[in-house]
């Protein structure tokens, strides 16, 4: 606080010296006719020295004296005397007190605004300290805080729900994707990157099956964009397979094959899978009365890209122990799902049909009287597994 006092009283000093000059009245103004008359006069004196010596004859010296008195007069009609200026220091009267004044409330103003707008309480904080505070407040998860609070304040911001959308997803945050993805194909419409990002996002959650939902984008994204939409027809292929319709899955994989480049890097990955359920794998054991593999009994990756990750193709390529033991884990993680939140039919379908097809039979019965009991609210969703409860001959 001293040290804006000082301030101000330096500005006050300083407007004072710069205004000084104008406080101060106007001289008088001086006779500057006088040199110029002295020198005439010498002149005069020359013409009478010059007339005396008989080097000027007295028309000429008369003339001369003439024409001297002629300029001495015009020089003295061009500077009048200095009397005439003395009301001159009259034009400062309104100078000095404006003047004082300004020099007076400038720094009163300035310290005034200070005061009200600044922070004068603040510690001094050295650079270091400062550039960690302003690069602790430009962290990612600070910067997501505050787009999340903005669209608290503003759920309409499609941009908004846009931009957070695919960061949700690389931070694994899945649900939270979907949600984005959701409200921003809802504010701003529909375009292949959204859907697509939605559809990843519930395969994710859903531990690599394709729900309905994300089905339902996928087929969008093949309408939207026709012509750039192989990682859409693998997903859905593979939702066929994961449904049981192991030939229709078979013929997309086929006509995968058959228009995919030589050097595409997810046509090993294809002709895998397609090898793969020709030898059975993902498919019904004979004779027990299901068409084919359930949801979770699929080989889902739980990638976003079947086609292009690593770990996709891994999953895709197991020997059939392995594999068994992959859908084991994922069936057991939809059971453990649907405990939690029992009004899934489709839910409760897959996990019926793959216990039918691992051999798991008391398992299916169990989960059928489950999923009647959490489903006698959702007459279509009950009627959905009852339908399926009669193909598997699983009993009234």
């Amino acid at each position: 606080m001293v040290f804006w006092i000082l301030v101000a009283g330096l500005v006050a000093a300083v407007t004072l010296a710069i205004t000084r000059p104008l406080m101060r009245p106007s001289l008088p103004s001086t006779d500057t006719a006088g040199p110029d008359i002295a020198v005439y006069k010498d002149q005069l004196k020359e013409i009478d020295s010059d007339e005396a010596r008989g080097a000027l004859g007295s028309v000429d010296a008369e003339s001369a004296r003439a024409e001297i008195g002629r300029r001495i007069l015009r020089v003295s009609q061009d500077h009048p005397k200095a009397g005439a200026h003395a009301r001159y220091p009259e034009r400062n009267r309104f100078v000095v007190p404006v003047s004082i004044a300004t020099a007076i409330a400038l720094p009163i103003a300035s310290l005034g605004l200070y005061l009200t707008y600044g922070a004068p309480g603040l510690p001094s904080q050295p650079l270091s300290e400062r550039l960690a505070a302003a690069s602790n407040a430009n962290k990612p998860n600070d910067l997501i805080a505050k787009v999340e609070e903005r669209l608290r304040d503003h759920p309409e911001d499609g941009t908004g729900w846009d931009v957070i959308a695919p960061v949700y997803y690389a931070m694994g945050r899945y649900a939270d994707a979907a949600t984005a993805f959701q409200n921003a194909i809802r504010l701003i419409g529909e375009s292949p990157k959204r859907l697509q990002g939605f559809a990843n996002a519930r395969i994710h959650i859903e531990n690599g099956v394709v729900p309905e939902d994300a089905r339902k984008a996928l087929e969008r994204i093949i309408v939207l964009a026709p012509d750039s939409s192989i990682e859409p027809r693998i997903w859905l292929a593979l939702a066929k397979e994961q449904d049981g319709r192991v030939s229709d899955a078979a013929a997309d994989y086929r006509k995968l094959i058959a228009e995919a480049p030589a050097d595409a890097p997810w046509r090993k990955v294809i002709e895998e899978r397609l090898a793969n359920i020709g030898k059975g794998i993902g498919s019904p054991p004979a004779g027990d009365g299901s068409q084919g593999a359930a949801g979770n009994a699929g080989t889902a990756p739980t990638s976003a890209s079947p086609a292009a990750n690593p770990e996709a193709a891994a999953i895709m390529a197991m020997n059939p122990e392995e594999r068994q033991a992959f859908i084991a884990r994922m069936v057991d993680s939809l059971a453990a799902r649907l405990k939690s939140d029992g009004n899934d039919a489709a839910g409760w379908v897959k996990l019926i049909r793959a216990y039918q097809i691992l051999g798991r039979r008391d398992d299916a019965i169990k989960a059928l009287t489950d999923a009647r009991a959490n489903l006698k609210d959702n007459q279509d969703g009950l009627a959905e597994v009852e339908h399926l409860a009669r193909q598997l001959g699983l009993g009234s």
